[in-house]
């Protein structure tokens, strides 16, 4: 755990805590600047592919992207949005523990970060945007020949719900996600570019007493064998199979 941002792992939060950790000397982990390049990335996935004997590589991927996400966006976006604080998201400020089955466990960061800077909400999450996520998706997609809209979908997933989840962290107030939010409900980045985190989920009225929150796109996981769909799945087979017989 890095001790500053310790007050953040509470609540919703309580089981990010060695999310995030400072890079140790020696290191333990694989500097990301390396580990997605692209040979290093795709020899990764061979070997991926041959741990858990599928030929599904492009679903493969997709599901190994979220484990990365939801390793290390609540803890970062929680920083940000609680304790108005910048940590480093640079490849090269970067590197990540891996466990025996080849999940991400842990982001290693450079140092322990800095003071937020006044700024726009694109602004305040341009080392994640566009720092680390960009060049991330980017190896994937290359690795995958997946569309990158698959990855940023993944990506997406996990902010808004992170988003929701610190709602309801003890350090929120009524406007701590608002610059989340303004994120998730913008169509264009300020440059006029396509905002790839734009509206990843909707929420479906079902005539229950909460509504169905469903991803736009899906993220095809259950093409691999024994993992089945996600419980945001989108497919209308999906949906059915949730039927009661």
């Amino acid at each position: 755990m890095i001790p500053s941002l310790a007050p953040l792992f509470t609540g919703p939060l309580a089981d990010h805590g060695e999310k995030l950790q400072l890079r140790s000397h020696p290191r333990t982990d694989v500097p990301a600047s390396r580990f997605f390049q692209p040979g290093h990335f795709n020899a990764f996935v061979d070997e991926l592919q041959a741990r858990y004997k599928t030929d599904e590589r492009l679903a493969l991927v997709s599901l190994w992207s979220k484990w990365y996400f939801s390793t290390f966006l609540a803890p970062v976006m929680a920083a940000n949005l609680l304790q108005q604080w910048e940590l480093p998201l640079a490849l090269a400020d970067t590197g990540i523990q891996l466990g025996n089955d080849a999940r991400p466990q842990a982001l290693h960061l450079s140092h322990a970060g800095q003071p937020l800077p006044p700024g726009t909400a694109f602004e305040r999450f341009h080392p994640l945007i566009e720092d680390h996520l960009e060049p991330v998706i980017e190896t994937l997609v290359g690795a995958s020949r997946a569309s990158p809209r698959l990855f940023w979908s993944n990506a997406g997933n996990t902010f808004e719900f992170v988003t929701s989840r610190i709602d309801l962290h003890p350090l929120a107030n009524a406007h701590s996600t608002a610059p989340a939010r303004e994120i998730l409900a913008a169509r264009l980045r300020p440059d006029g570019r396509r905002n790839p985190l734009f509206a990843p989920v909707h929420y479906q009225d079902i005539g229950e007493d909460e509504p169905q929150r469903l991803r736009r796109i899906c993220c095809i996981r259950y093409r691999l064998p024994g993992v089945g769909y996600c419980s945001s799945c989108p497919l209308d087979e999906c949906k059915e199979q949730e039927q009661p017989v």
